[in-house]
């Protein structure tokens, strides 16, 4: 094993730029309903697995959001999983806010009611995650907020087996975002459509049954 001269191997990069290494990643439509101003829309990439059995699933919401305020006051939302017919509704609703604009109705969005959460679901979404708030914790200028999945629901056709089927459901993958050329006030984000044919599959098993006998832990 030969040990590498850093500067040779790797080009330091920003603590900001460092983010684009876990792209592409699918971003959240999150949902929610307000008794006094209805469902509104916020793209969110802040989201993550929390837990595995049962499966929950963590989301950061700013402070200074429309979306904050519902979630506080209802305990409850839906993640939902945009497709690439969406995109507009992902630009959207990541830049305009709910007190000003009503996104749903702006965006013509169809919707179906939830099953345990009184939150719509985007009918035109790959899937929608029915959430309920279990805890939360302040830190900055954010709420982290821990969920418990109530339902979920996925497009038709939209699972193979327990895998994302890419030819029955066209999730959208965020890229990123950058400044446009030659204008520092005008940021463009990138996607990318994936399909059937982008699916591998990697040769798990193979590998780890060749390791030497010794006690298999992830």
């Amino acid at each position: 094993m030969e040990s590498l001269d850093r500067s040779e191997a790797f080009e330091e990069i920003s603590a900001h730029d460092s983010k684009s290494l876990f792209k592409p990643k699918v971003v959240s439509l999150v949902v929610t309903n307000s008794p006094e101003t209805g469902p509104n829309l916020m793209t969110a990439s802040w989201w993550m697995l929390a837990g595995y059995n049962p499966l929950r699933y963590q989301l950061a919401v700013s402070h200074k959001t429309h979306t904050h305020e519902i979630i506080e006051q209802s305990g409850e939302f839906v993640l939902a999983a945009p497709s690439t017919g969406m995109i507009d509704a992902v630009a959207v609703a990541g830049q305009v806010s709910g007190r000003d604009v009503d996104k749903l109705e702006y965006l013509d969005l169809d919707t179906v009611p939830g099953k345990h959460v009184d939150v719509p679901l985007l009918a035109d979404a790959v899937g929608n995650i029915e959430c309920s708030v279990l805890d939360s914790f302040t830190f900055e200028n954010c709420t982290y907020y821990f969920a418990e999945v109530e339902t979920a629901h996925v497009t038709r056709g939209g699972l193979d087996g327990r895998v994302l089927s890419l030819d029955d459901a066209d999730v959208l993958a965020y890229m990123g975002s950058d400044w446009a050329d030659g204008d520092e006030e005008t940021k463009s984000r990138y996607y990318a459509e994936l399909s059937g044919d982008d699916l591998r599959r990697y040769p798990g098993e193979s590998v780890r049954n060749a390791l030497p006998d010794t006690e298999q832990s992830e």
